[in-house]
């Protein structure tokens, strides 16, 4: 049964059909949540606050698009709220790469690289940062960032070129503050 099809049959009341959603789709919604909140702790209570509020929420979901993609908007919503909530926000964390991104990043010279990438991505301006974690970390195509972040495609190609200056930039000033210039 396709994730439509689930979701249907959650909203008329079927618990499987709503259990069998989120055992499919909890670890996305984990891993955007603490890619958005860089701690743990707030990713986990973040994750189950949106499970709780799922079958409600779920009255809202057309059909039009993707469940997943509908999920992820659905995340970095919660997830901005949650830092708006926040009385005093945090500086982001600058090690955003879990297990998994490291596991996969192999050898240590790699895994230096993913953990400089997800630390740059870290100082980036909210907006360039969500549409960077969505296509670099979380491997979306620019049309599909663009309809979770109700955005045009052509302003994530643009966001993603300014991703891209800013982490060249800060590697070449890094490299310059390493030579001593």
């Amino acid at each position: 049964m396709n994730d439509n099809e689930l979701a249907a049959q959650a909203n008329a009341g079927n618990r499987a059909a709503f259990a069998l959603l989120l055992e499919r789709h909890y670890d996305l919604i984990f891993r955007l949540a603490f890619r958005m909140l860089s701690n743990r702790t707030d990713a986990e209570d973040l994750a189950q606050d949106i499970c709780v509020a799922l079958p409600k929420k779920l009255r809202s979901f057309a059909g039009k698009s993707k469940l997943t993609t509908w999920l992820y908007q659905v995340t970095m919503n919660a997830a901005r709220d949650f830092l708006r909530r926040r009385s005093t926000i945090q500086k982001i964390h600058t090690e955003f790469a879990d297990a998994d991104a490291l596991q996969k990043a192999g050898d240590k010279a790699r895994q230096k690289e993913v953990e400089w990438a997800y630390g740059a991505i870290s100082t980036l301006p909210d907006d360039l940062r969500e549409t960077a974690l969505l296509v670099v970390a979380e491997g979306l195509n620019h049309a599909e960032a663009a309809t979770i972040l109700e955005i045009k495609e052509t302003t994530v190609s643009w966001r993603m070129m300014k991703v891209r200056e800013h982490l060249k930039a800060l590697a070449l000033s890094e490299a310059k503050g390493l030579l001593g210039e």
